[in-house]
């Protein structure tokens, strides 16, 4: 199935589109649709890790989980308003498996790469142009943003709009997608999660300085 095409789901009151999540105990259901690009951005803006600095130059850095912010978009989205109640830990889950991504192949071709994303509708390929220089180093200095606290603790927030800009900026085609979806409609984690790996892969193809080769 093409990602945007949301199957057919049963529901009181009769057929409906959207994704079955269920939970096994107590035994439950729900329908959810696909969050929008607005929602989703709303959704990653609340995420945040902390890092430790554990001394001799070593820290530590932890992902810490929004579950009402979870909780927020599941009620958003769910379509069959008439369900039994999810709580914040059963909506999280739900939520991160409708929204799962996961990179599983970065090709170049020739001028461009070519980027497999896994999400739970099949895969969908990316191809992109190399950023330029400029592009990358604005992402890099924009992408997080960090908080002193005390303890010798940060506050990390992964700011996703760079992300969404930079993959604007050379998105060249989409693969995977609803025929509706252009490149500007992907939604922005996948956006993100594209982006990371492209810029990983252009550095592995910089190597560091080397005055004596």
């Amino acid at each position: 199935m093409l990602y945007g095409n949301l199957p057919t789901a049963h529901a009181e009151g009769g057929d409906i589109q959207g994704v079955t999540v269920k939970v096994q105990n107590p035994p439950k259901s729900a329908v959810l649709r696909l969050p929008t690009n607005q929602e989703m951005l709303d959704r990653l803006d609340q995420q945040k890790s902390i890092r430790r600095t554990l001394g001799r130059r070593k820290s530590k850095t932890e992902f810490v989980p929004n579950l009402k912010a979870d909780l927020d978009l599941f009620t958003q989205i769910r379509v069959d308003k008439g369900g039994a109640e999810f709580d914040e830990f059963e909506a999280s889950n739900a939520i991160s498996k409708l929204t799962y991504c996961e990179v599983t192949d970065c090709q170049r071709a020739g001028d461009e790469y070519r980027i497999t994303l896994k999400t739970p509708f099949g895969e969908t390929v990316h191809s992109l142009r190399i950023p330029t220089q400029r592009d990358i180093t604005i992402y890099r200095r924009t992408v997080v943003s960090a908080i002193d606290l005390p303890h010798g603790q940060e506050e990390l927030r992964f700011r996703i709009e760079p992300a969404v800009e930079l993959y604007g900026a050379v998105a060249s085609k989409i693969e995977g997608y609803a025929e509706s979806f252009k490149p500007a409609d992907v939604p922005p984690h996948h956006k993100s999660a594209v982006v990371v790996e492209l810029v990983q892969a252009i550095d592995d193809l910089d190597p560091g300085l080397d005055p004596n080769s």
